[in-house]
């Protein structure tokens, strides 16, 4: 393989490592030694509704010892409006806090759901909702409502001992509850005194309108009070380190494809990288001169395996060369600054063979259409000059560097120099990442029931991830390695995923670690496989020995000796500008020029200074020139209109039912 693929591939391990330091956090509870102490977070403000009162609450609770619970609920209520039924919401996610400042998060797995009329069930944000009723159907006075189901709340978080925490019923009732009563049947002995209840809105520790008794293995009791809406009942029994054996949440084998899929993605994306994409090291060859025959714009595209604006932009040194056009500098001075400004000249048609140098010389001096006439009839037409300046090719000049880039990256071309069989694996690659994506990112947000967490995710988070990966890892596969691009795509990416992740997405899949273990895995895939989509091109033969030839002339320009220089010189006196523009798009430029400021040369006949010539301050204003004209060859113009909310195509409303 090439030196560059070479390390690129180095730095897949490099990122393979950080799957190894993932790994799920879970925060030690501390024992106390209070009876009725925290509490489980899971709402704080409830709205009365004044249609229904629950007249009697009725929990069956029996403990397991594998910390799993089978809860029988029979709910009596009374409608005193048209009602279809009730629903209850039961949690997925618990957050517990304590009165000694200690807290746990664990994630719970409700199974066996049974109700004795007909019902639905759907995940809503972090609860599972059972909806009972018929939506044909509407009722008034007193109804009973039986629910069962077993909750299992895994491996106990505390690191000292064992606990029942739960809420017999929770905080988030909307109605007056009569009544309470309840059952709660221990799997083996306990000790009763530090067994506690607890009443009340959320954070309440009133432990005095509970009556409960212990009978053995068995708790019962009721509430001494009714309950208004917003407020529970809460039990906690603080047990032995050890009481709960084989607990657990079940393995949910789907859960194994945040795991499985990626690992043998980036596998695939390997051995297709092993057999279609593998490059022989190339032949460098020392080159004082470019390959005959091929302009910048060519050996841009052949050095880097795709042409881009800074190629097409290197054309206006190169056919300043063949006399085509003259760069006369301009001093631009105001009571503020002063600035180096520049004209390009025409100096006569194009009369070579070459499409895209045709192409560019044409739309240097081609000013297209205003809309200044934007309520005239007349039609105006596209205007032929001889003289321009950066201003005239702002959104103008756009246009034909596209056509220009179009034509050089042809699939033709790209043939020419990558094997046809690594390319048409690329799409499988893509297909990958994209599955990966979906995959690590649609089972755990669509349990929240928030789609905008989803599309944060895919786009920001997921775009953050593989496009700056992408156009970091082509920087370097190129050979170009831009400064400015690397520590712009870090930037933008982190920009675009650290924010996203740890402010919106990380609160909610940090609550199951098969979910964070398997997304931060997922992520780490991607990026791999971004990178093995980068250098999964292999060269053909002619591609591999201009890359070779390239190579060795890029690192002549880097290394020459003034004595070698000045000799080359001599023979041709025009070759310091001849080379300037294959410097300009192999991204050595600035060190090319540099190396001339201590050898005598004379201006070329196509440029006009300001000031008296030297190599240093050519150098200066070519660099100058080169960045404004990149800037406004590549620039387009960008939509406007006016508009207003509602004024366009499609939308609509929504309310409550």
């Amino acid at each position: 393989m090439t030196k560059l693929k070479k390390s690129v591939f180095s730095f897949i391990a490099f990122a393979m490592l950080g799957i190894s330091f993932v790994s799920p956090l879970t925060v030690a509870a501390k024992p106390i030694s209070q009876t009725s102490e925290g509490v489980i977070k899971h709402s704080l403000a409830t709205e009365r509704d004044d249609g229904y009162t629950i007249t009697n609450y009725n929990i069956n609770m029996i403990v397991n010892e594998n910390n799993t619970l089978d809860i029988t609920e029979k709910i009596d209520v009374y409608f005193s409006e048209s009602r279809h039924g009730i629903y209850r919401t039961i949690p997925l996610y618990n957050e517990v806090k304590r009165l000694d400042g200690t807290s746990s998060r664990n994630k719970a797995q409700i199974s066996n759901i049974k109700v004795s009329e007909k019902f639905s069930q759907s995940v809503t944000g972090k609860n599972i909702k059972i909806k009972i009723g018929d939506e044909d159907e509407t009722m008034q006075g007193p109804q009973s409502y039986t629910i069962q189901y077993t909750y299992n709340l895994g491996k106990d978080p505390s690191n000292d001992y064992d606990e029942l925490y739960y809420n017999l019923v929770g905080t988030e009732w909307d109605t007056e509850i009569d009544r309470v009563n309840f059952q709660i049947t221990m799997p083996k002995e306990f000790d009763e005194e530090k067994l506690g209840f607890s009443t009340g809105e959320y954070g309440s520790t009133n432990s005095q309108n509970v009556i409960y008794h212990v009978n053995g293995n068995t708790i019962t009791g009721y509430t001494a009070t009714y309950l208004n809406p917003g407020e529970g009942v809460t039990v906690r029994l603080e047990l032995d380190d050890g009481y709960f054996t084989g607990a657990g949440l079940k393995i949910n084998w789907g859960s194994l494809l945040f795991y499985i899929f990626p690992i043998i993605f980036v596998i695939i994306s390997y051995l297709l990288w092993k057999k279609y994409g593998d490059d022989d090291d190339p032949v460098k060859t020392i080159e004082f001169e470019p390959p005959k025959g091929l302009n910048s714009l060519d050996v841009g595209f052949l050095y880097g395996g795709e042409a881009t604006n800074k190629d097409v932009v290197s054309l206006l040194i190169y056919l300043a060369n063949k006399g085509y056009i003259k760069i006369t500098e301009i001093e631009d001075s105001n009571k503020f600054l002063s600035k180096n400004n520049f004209k390009i000249t025409k100096v006569k048609e194009y009369d070579g063979n070459d499409i895209n140098e045709k192409m560019f010389l044409e739309g240097l001096f081609t000013k297209k259409p205003t809309l200044s006439r934007l309520f005239s009839k007349e039609e105006e037409k596209e205007e032929t000059v001889t003289e321009v300046t950066p201003i005239d090719l702002y959104d103008n000049f756009y246009l034909t560097t596209n056509k220009i880039l179009q034509n050089e990256n042809s699939k033709e071309n790209i043939n020419k120099i990558f094997e046809k069989s690594s390319l048409s694996k690329k799409g499988i690659i893509v297909i990958m990442i994209i599955a990966v994506l979906l995959i690590i990112t649609l089972p755990p947000l669509i349990t929240t029931a928030n789609l905008a967490l989803l599309l944060v995710s895919l786009l920001f988070v997921g775009l953050g991830i593989t496009l700056p990966t992408y156009a970091i890892t082509k920087e370097f596969v190129s050979g170009r390695k831009s400064k400015s691009t690397i520590i712009f795509m870090l930037i933008w990416g982190a920009g675009f995923t650290l924010v996203p992740f740890f402010g919106i997405v990380y609160p909610f899949i940090s609550l199951d670690p098969v979910y964070l273990i398997g997304y931060i895995l997922g992520l780490i895939c991607v990026i791999v496989m971004v990178i093995f989509l980068n250098i999964l091109s292999k060269r053909t033969p002619y591609g591999l020995e201009m890359l070779g030839k390239l190579e060795g002339f890029k690192e002549f320009l880097e290394t020459a000796e003034k004595e070698k220089l000045e000799a080359l010189v001599h023979d041709n006196p025009t070759y310091f500008y001849d080379i300037l523009p294959y410097a300009y798009v192999l991204g050595v430029s600035d060190t090319w020029m540099k190396k001339f400021e201590t050898i005598s040369l004379e201006a070329p006949d196509w440029y006009y200074g300001s000031h008296a010539f030297t190599v240093a301050t050519f150098s200066t204003f070519m660099s100058s020139a080169m960045a404004t004209a990149s800037t406004s060859m590549s620039s387009s113009p960008s939509s406007s209109g006016g508009g207003s909310s509602g004024g366009g195509s499609g939308g609509g409303g929504g309310g409550s039912w």
